[in-house]
């Protein structure tokens, strides 16, 4: 019985904000029936109804006097051991939960199986306010970083909502798809198709490796991202829906960084298309994870779309009716009733004017024509033959391109940077590969300022385009402006943190500016990418 009765307290979805489809049954079925072999049983189904709501003390002070006073008990034992599991205390939850002879009814057993041997041989940092968990080897250039962000994050949200959860925050780090989905309740499918790299559940981030993708990702943002859900998840006592569970992270996510536009010029123009052809994703069709939507294109423009709600939300109300909804969603209002009454009117009203804003909002400005699609590195469908020149779509552009950069790999620079430049003049600072090499083929040919000019454009056009900024870092450097050389090499991080260039540079620049101590650490950094057998 305790097994049939604890098969009801279904896994919670993946990504906070996608709440147990039965939950209502579960109540009622705990407040109607006790297994008569198992006096744990509705304790433990009640311990478990609050892990799911990510509400660990309060799971906490049930299940661990529950186990006390009831050692051999099924039910005590099982919800223990989903509180392990939620404590990063795998082989603990494994004893227990199988102790507990369950089975497996809602897959904790075989998460905690997972966790346990993905992180086994992990490295391990633990801050006063941050627990990071990381594969051995180049990850370690991630942490500091990542820890900084995070602090940064947590401090941005209390100013913004007034309060954040206590305690530390752990944080796994995994080397690849198929360990990221082990972790969770996603398929490698699932994630490949979606562009999921991290995911906020059982009580920590759960964050892919740069590593994995052939040209990383803003993982600092996604990091500060998934913080905001478990903040969220936390407030509205997961019952906010994933529509303002992701639009609500999504618009904090770049708050460790003081805020900036929240929407790429593609998603803008995304929105706007799908406005005019009705394609918008539905927040039904988001349901119950947007990371389950079938292409990266229709994740893109979920993220968008909610975003957008959210702005709206500020635009007419100020930001703090964000906390707001937020205290009415955790009182048990529907989102849209909590939203109505934030507003102080009707919520389809609010849709009219949020689907009018959508069309009426101008475009940021920037140069992305197409979706920058997150290419994994262990995926044959997003290396080997793939070339981004082919984003140039001016045939003779594309053809100059071309023979420039087979001039480069001859190390012909002069000749690379006269090819290179009639592509550049056909088709402008646009395509981002282009400009780069455009611009390292004029460096290395002597023409500095002609260098400087097309990095400055295209960054202004491209600003997430690591190689933009490592590429101008390194002109800056020759003059010595190593304030700026600094700035641009942490731009560059927070896409690509794993080119050595980026941290000889960093070390170079802090010693410089008077930090030796970080310094010595990103020499370090810089010595551990470098490939086997090479020396700085």
């Amino acid at each position: 019985m305790i097994a049939a009765l604890l098969s009801a307290a279904v896994l919670a979805a993946t990504v906070p904000g996608a709440r147990a489809p039965d939950r209502s049954a579960v109540r009622e079925r705990n407040g109607a029936s006790r297994d008569a072999s198992d006096p744990t049983s509705a304790e433990a189904l009640q311990a478990l109804r609050l892990l799911a709501d990510e509400d660990l003390d309060a799971a906490r002070a049930v299940a661990e006097p529950l186990l006390a006073a009831n050692p051999a008990a099924a039910g005590a034992k099982l919800a223990v051991g989903v509180l392990r599991l939620y404590e990063q205390r795998y082989e603990d939850a494994v004893r227990l939960i199988e102790e507990s002879g369950t089975g497996d009814p809602a897959g904790y057993l075989s998460l905690a199986r997972a966790a346990r041997d993905v992180t086994k041989d992990h490295a391990r940092f633990d801050g006063d306010r941050v627990v990071v968990s990381y594969p051995k080897g180049k990850d370690e250039v991630l942490v500091p970083y990542l820890v900084e962000t995070l602090e940064r994050q947590r401090d941005a949200l209390e100013r913004a909502l007034g309060g954040v959860p206590e305690g530390k925050l752990a944080v796994e780090i995994v080397n690849d798809v198929k360990e990221l989905a082990r972790l969770t309740t996603l398929t490698e499918a699932e994630i490949r198709t979606s562009g999921t790299v991290a995911v906020c559940k059982f009580n920590k981030l759960i964050l892919l490796s740069p590593k994995a993708l052939l040209k990383g990702y803003d993982w600092q943002d996604t990091a500060a991202h998934e913080y905001t859900h478990l903040v969220l998840t936390r407030r509205s006592r997961n019952e906010a829906p994933i529509w303002l569970q992701e639009g609500l992270a999504k618009w904090f996510e770049d708050d460790w960084r003081g805020g900036t536009e929240p929407l790429s010029p593609f998603a803008a123009a995304l929105v706007k298309d799908a406005v005019q052809k009705g394609s918008l994703v539905s927040f039904e069709e988001m349901h119950p994870s947007i990371a389950k939507l079938p292409s990266q294109e229709r994740a893109a423009l979920a993220y968008a779309e909610v975003v957008l709600a959210v702005e709206k939300l500020v635009q007419q109300a100020g930001p703090g009716v964000l906390g707001r909804i937020l205290d009415l969603v955790a009182d048990g209002r529907d989102a849209k009733d909590a939203v109505a009454a934030a507003l102080g009117e009707p919520f389809e009203r609010f849709l009219d004017a949020w689907r009018r804003h959508m069309v009426e909002r101008p475009l940021p400005r920037g140069g992305e024509h197409e979706l920058r699609r997150l290419r994994f590195r262990d995926d044959p469908k997003h290396g080997g033959t793939w070339s981004e020149w082919a984003e140039i779509q001016d045939d003779r552009a594309r053809g100059y391109a071309r023979l420039g950069d087979l001039m480069r790999a001859r190390g012909r620079w002069a000749a690379a940077r006269i090819e290179l430049g009639k592509a550049y003049e056909r088709v402008g600072a646009r395509v981002p590969i282009l400009s780069d090499q455009y611009a390292l083929a004029a460096l290395q040919s002597g023409q500095d300022a002609l260098a400087e000019k097309v990095l400055v454009e295209a960054i202004g056009w491209h600003p997430d385009y690591a190689a933009l900024h490592v590429h101008l870092a390194r002109l800056l450097a020759r003059r010595e402006d190593w304030a700026r050389v600094r700035e641009h090499l942490l731009l560059a991080n927070r896409h690509d943190p794993f080119d050595p260039e980026i941290h000889a540079g960093l070390a170079r620049a802090l010693a410089a500016l008077g930090d030796p101590s970080g310094a010595s650490r990103e020499e370090r950094f810089g010595r551990i990418l470098l490939p086997e057998g090479r020396h700085p």
